[in-house]
């Protein structure tokens, strides 16, 4: 009897403890970047309306914080001012931020993609852990602004190296910390495929905003509905292409180690 108890005790917290995944599908191949983009087009047109709205709840805000960031770096350059510098580190940092938040969000809501059962956005909004996942999100910021300001290439390889972690916090169930750990150590070994599939998208889309924010006289309302409508339209399926990637490099990781 002792044995039995102590048995289910040990599956019990084996369940408890295990990611939140499907190991079912296990595949051994090696993700590619059409797979990756195709399964993640084809959700962003399953679930847009879903998608669009916490684009716009999510990233809404942190657009005007972004526009008035650019009207600092305008005016810095205009002037030749220090403040270039801060109004620079503001807006690469903000334009990071929320990525992990909107990650672990369309995680849970878009759980059926991945064999999950979907959760409704007010069940999602109420259990989120939003402790580790703004950690990841702070973390993010503050090491992708810093590389940033050291050269293009070094923001590019931070911003590559750490991308997933949001999405692990959720997958994994694992503190912030491992989350950024493993996401180094998964997009370490796919690390073309994750700047092609990830990286690329941000980082025009970020160049564009740049110079139409500093080149253009644009109003602060201008600014804002530019920013909103390329978090909408360009950052959330970016995001889920990321968790797409992550579950895809997670099943190929679980498939070579059964081999």
């Amino acid at each position: 009897m002792c044995d039995i108890l102590e048995c289910g005790a040990i599956d019990a917290m084996a369940v408890v403890a295990s990611p939140r995944w499907s190991r079912g599908d296990v595949s051994s191949s090696r993700p590619r970047a059409r797979e990756v983009i195709r399964t993640a087009l084809g959700i962003c047109r399953r679930r847009a309306g879903i998608l669009a709205v916490v684009g716009l709840v999510l990233f809404g805000p942190l657009a005007a914080i972004e526009a008035f960031a650019v009207g600092i770096v305008h005016g810095g350059i205009e002037r030749g001012e220090p403040l270039l510098y801060v109004g620079t580190y503001l807006w690469i940092s903000l334009l990071m931020f929320g990525s992990a938040l909107c990650a672990g969000l369309l995680d849970t809501l878009v759980g059926r993609e991945f064999g999950e059962e979907d959760v409704g956005l007010r069940r999602a909004v109420r259990t989120l852990p939003y402790g580790r996942l703004v950690g990841v999100d702070l973390a993010q910021a503050l090491v992708i602004g810093t590389a940033s300001l050291l050269g293009f290439v070094p923001g590019l390889v931070a911003f590559t190296l750490t991308c997933l972690a949001g999405s692990l916090v959720m997958i994994e169930r694992v503190p912030a910390r491992l989350a950024l750990r493993r996401s180094l150590q998964l997009t370490g070994r796919r690390f073309g495929l994750t700047l092609l599939v990830v990286t690329l998208p941000v980082a025009v889309e970020h160049q564009i905003l740049h110079a139409l924010g500093v080149h253009l006289e644009l109003s602060f309302l201008a600014l804002w509905a530019m920013h909103a409508a390329a978090a909408i339209l360009v950052l959330v399926p970016v995001v889920v292409v990321e968790i797409t990637l992550a579950h895809q490099l997670l099943r190929s990781e679980d498939g070579r180690a059964r081999t």
